[in-house]
């Protein structure tokens, strides 16, 4: 369609210039789903709402009659940068049924991972990806907290505040929860893979009694089917880090 795009995790950025960047990506937990994501860090509410709209109106009048972009609504804030989410489908009809997209080579630039923030997916064959299927593999070894993280960040990816609270409501955790707050924390703080796993192990310090610890592990039972499941993995494994 005309756009500039760069590879990233899960999928790729389209930029628009003076309208921002935008990553469009499928969620990990369901691949026929597809989200576009911005982050903004200008701090005044009016102008912030003015970029976000501006960003859309200029991503949809690009794909107009390919795919239609639901408006950005606001996922998360930490550290002066707020992450806003939305729905992306493909229209029905469009070319893209029956055709292949053809892209530029002019059109494509690989961005390097110092210059994003964001590594681009590496294509060399003797790179593999995790299996994630599990939190101990048959040779009962733990998989490595850098995988946990990877699909931790990509479970948390279209969560916001209000799923993050109805979750933890839904385990029984209390307002004054020792685990609730440290996952609170952790999901406030998770803007990439490097924040979440600085985050966990600094929470992961907080949980010393006994109480606290036996909370964690039936918090690690319950949360075995949802979005939280990796982030627990991550804190249950540093807490415990000791035994291992």
């Amino acid at each position: 369609m005309g756009l500039a795009i760069s590879s990233c995790t899960g999928g790729f950025r389209v930029k628009l210039g003076s309208s921002g960047d935008v990553d469009i990506y499928a969620l990990s937990s369901s691949p026929d789903h597809v989200r576009a994501r911005i982050k903004v860090k200008e701090t005044d509410a009016r102008r912030r709402k003015e970029m976000i709209v501006a960003t859309r109106e200029s991503l949809a009048g690009s794909l107009k009659g390919v795919a239609r972009i639901d408006p950005f609504q606001i996922s998360r804030k930490a550290e002066g940068v707020s992450i806003y989410n939305a729905v992306v489908e493909m229209e029905t009809g469009s070319p893209s049924d029956d055709a292949p997209i053809e892209i530029s080579e002019d059109a494509i630039e690989v961005i390097a991972d110092g210059e994003t923030g964001i590594a681009a997916k590496p294509d060399a064959p003797d790179v593999f990806e995790f299996d994630f299927g599990l939190d101990i593999d048959d040779g009962n070894h733990l998989k490595t907290a850098s995988s946990l993280a990877e699909k931790a960040m990509s479970q948390l990816e279209s969560v916001d505040a209000k799923m993050l609270r109805q979750s933890l409501d839904m385990m029984g955790l209390k307002r004054s929860s020792a685990i609730r707050l440290a996952l609170t924390r952790i999901f406030r703080n998770a803007l990439n893979v490097t924040e979440l796993e600085s985050a966990v192990k600094s929470e992961a310090l907080k949980i010393v009694t006994p109480e606290d610890r036996v909370e964690l592990q039936t918090v690690k039972s319950l949360s075995g089917n949802g979005f939280l499941n990796a982030v627990v993995d991550l804190l249950w494994q540093e807490t415990f880090n000791s035994q291992y």
